[in-house]
């Protein structure tokens, strides 16, 4: 008996849906940011979300990335208030 094997989707697994996964050094690079921020961030729950692979092992999805910036982006100072 044979069997064939499945080939998986790779455009519909959520790594393809949020883009590439960066690890912190390059998602800080991406940012313009020290990777020490973006530690300080994960503590405290103001940054980007993130993936928390393991217990040692976080990385950020380019579309994370990129909605953050998005939701951080303003006209004026005005609208700080």
């Amino acid at each position: 008996m044979s069997y064939k094997r499945k080939l998986k989707s790779t455009h519909n697994t959520p790594t393809a849906l949020a883009g590439r996964l960066y690890s912190p050094d390059e998602a800080a690079a991406y940012l313009g940011i020290a990777a020490q921020t973006l530690a300080h961030w994960r503590v405290r729950s103001t940054g980007p979300k993130f993936i928390h692979l393991s217990k040692r092992c976080v990385r950020y999805s380019e579309l994370a990335l990129k909605e953050w910036v998005e939701s951080r982006t303003q006209e004026s100072t005005a609208e700080n208030r």
